[in-house]
Order: C-alpha cells, then structure tokens, then sequence
C-alpha cells in the first residue's frame, strides 16, 4: 500500500469517525440530555383516542354548568376537519346513549359537524367517558421513535464500514499494469563503494525542498515493504533559526530516521556555514546529532537496526540580508532513499524477517 492509498483510507477512517461521534452526540442530546418536550397542544391536535375522551370530558363539564360559551374555550380551534370527525365519532360511539345526545348537539352548535350514528346500539361493555381509554399505537405521520433513529443509524454505520471495507479491498486487490520501480538515482552508488550494489530495490524514494518562507517545514516519509508492512519513518525539519523578525531565518535541519525494531531514532544536522563554524552554536546542536556541513552534493547517511537512509543535499543556497554571511538558507533540496539493511528484512509480499 502506498503512502497515497494509506492517506486516503485515513481520510475515509477519519470521515466515518466524525459522522459516528456526531450523531451518537446528537442522539444522546435530542433523547437523553436534552429530549424534545411538547408543552401548551391544542385539543385537536391530541391522538384520536385522547381527542374522543377530550370531547367526553367537555361534555360532561357542559351538562354540569350548560355555559356553551365556555365550551368553545375548552375544545378550541379544530382545523383538522378529518382529525375533528374521528374524534367525534369515536367520543360518540364510547359515550353512554344519554351522552350521545349532547356529544351531538355541541358538535352541530360549535362546530357545525354532524354526527354519523352508529348502525348498531353501543354494547353495555363500552367503557364511561370517565375511564381513560387504552393506550394505542400512534397514528402514522407521528415522528420517528428513538429504536427506529438507532435502527437506521446502526444501517447507516453497518453500510459505510462496508464501503470502506470494499475500497480497502478493491485498492490492495488492483494490479498496476506496468510494475512501479524505484530509481535509484546514481549518487547512490558513490556512497558505499565498499558494498556490492543492492539487490532489492529501495523501500522509498523521497525528495523534499525547504525555501524561505515556510515557518512550519516539517516533512516526514513513512518506510514500508511491498505488501504494506510499516518499518519506520523518515523525515527532515527544522532545527535552529537565527536572527529575528518574519520569516524565520534556518541556520541549520535535522534529517532523522525511525525504525519501529529500534529503540533510538537517529538524527544528523544540517549546518549552515556560519553556523558550522560557530564553535558555540555548534556544540549546543550537537547534543541533536551529528554535525554536518550542508553544500550540494553532500552526501548524509543513517542506520538503525534493520533500515539505512542515504541522503543527498541536491540544492543549497543561502538568504542574503543584515545577518552574517551564510548564515541562513533562503533554499534547500534533499534526496532521501530508504533501505532495508541487507539480512534484516526481507521485502516481498506478506513476510518481515527480523
């Protein structure tokens, strides 16, 4: 896997990871820190069943007091007219044979509805407008209940990890049509004269370039096998600055390598001239590591347990300004070209020999 592949998934990962946190966050305010409570309904917009027993209320407080007056206050607007004929009906068909009467005429008075009679007498068993009807499932158009929210957030979850997994898939499974080879470039060579020329190819070529300007340069490469297996990382920052004032002034980077079979990472400097010469300078950056002068075509090695990198300073040119000659970088270019040491790692598909 690639270092672009390997972004891209973390991309994905990362993407999944904010949606998940985000709606379980919103789940647990909207249904447990937070839940939605609904104050001051309008009689009409009660369910069927409570909007019936409503009516059986009212019409039991108007044949106590007869103030029709007061019973427009009590059931209110009903725009509904579908929702206001179920409820009647229903608070008709429940109601004892006196009620009926009365249900009936405050329908036709305050509403102008009538009515529909039942083509059957009411059972002896229908319950008195005192008894509080049982409860029903809610009308359809009601809002979604909290295990249906969890059902299809749990759908939604199962479907994203799915399409993760598959690109994943899709993305290791893909067979280039013409295999990728690292070039070597030919500075290599001149490095370890002493050594007989590789027989695997590099585990990575990287070339990276700083310029004046760029406060934040810190760039880091990661090593891995063909088949995916991460060994380590590489990389070049910035060290020391010198002077004041914008933008920074680089006296000096340290190249680094990390390997996951090591304990230690080791670091080299970079120096400027001035700095390189700076007796004083110099030895307070050395408890970073090595001190190296940096000039084109000057060559930088590290070595861990099982990885090597061999760097070239390709480009170095010095800023110009109040400070003191070659003293800091106004550009500088690396070529990084990682290893595995030779018997430590064996770099074909699926195997890492320590």
């Amino acid at each position: 896997m690639n270092q672009e592949n390997s972004g891209l998934i973390r991309l994905i990962i990362g993407l999944v990871v904010g949606v998940v946190l985000g709606l379980a966050i919103g789940l647990a305010f909207g249904y447990l820190i937070l839940p939605v409570e609904w104050t001051n309904a309008q009689p009409q917009d009660l369910r069927e069943d409570y909007g019936a027993y409503y009516w059986e209320l009212v019409t039991e407080s108007y044949k106590e007091h007869g103030d029709l007056e007061l019973v427009k206050r009590q059931l209110g607007p009903w725009d509904d007219q579908q929702r206001l004929d179920a409820a009647l009906q229903r608070a008709f068909t429940e109601s004892a044979p006196e009620d009926q009467l009365v249900i009936d005429t405050l329908a036709k008075k305050i509403t102008g509805s009538e009515v529909e009679m039942p083509t059957a007498v009411p059972s002896e068993e229908t319950p008195a407008p005192s008894e509080t009807p049982a409860a029903e499932p809610a009308e359809e158009g009601g809002g979604p209940s909290f295990l249906t929210i969890v059902g299809i957030f749990l759908l939604i979850l199962v479907f994203v990890i799915a399409v993760i997994f598959l690109i994943i898939r899709m993305r290791k499974g893909k067979t280039p049509e013409e295999p990728v080879v690292e070039e070597v470039p030919d500075w290599v060579a001149t490095m370890h004269p002493e050594e007989a020329a590789p027989q695997t190819p590099p585990l990575g070529h990287f070339v990276t370039s700083y310029a004046l300007g760029n406060d934040v340069y810190d760039e880091s490469f990661s090593i891995e096998t063909d088949a995916g297996e991460f060994l380590g990382e590489c990389g070049v920052g910035i060290s020391e600055t010198i002077g004041v004032g914008d933008p920074d002034k680089v006296t000096a980077f340290e190249i680094w390598l990390f390997d996951k079979n090591d304990i230690r990472t080791i670091t080299k400097v970079l120096m400027s001239e001035h700095a390189y010469n700076d007796q004083e300078l110099r030895a307070r950056l050395a408890t970073k590591g090595e001190a190296i002068l940096a000039q084109p075509n000057q060559p930088v090695t590290l070595e861990t347990a099982t990885l090597r990198v061999d760097a070239m300073v390709t480009e170095a040119i010095y800023g110009t300004g109040p400070l003191p000659a070659n003293s800091f970088f106004d550009r500088l270019t690396l070529e990084l070209v990682s290893y595995a040491k030779e018997g430590e790692i064996d770099n074909s598909p699926g195997e890492l020999n320590l």
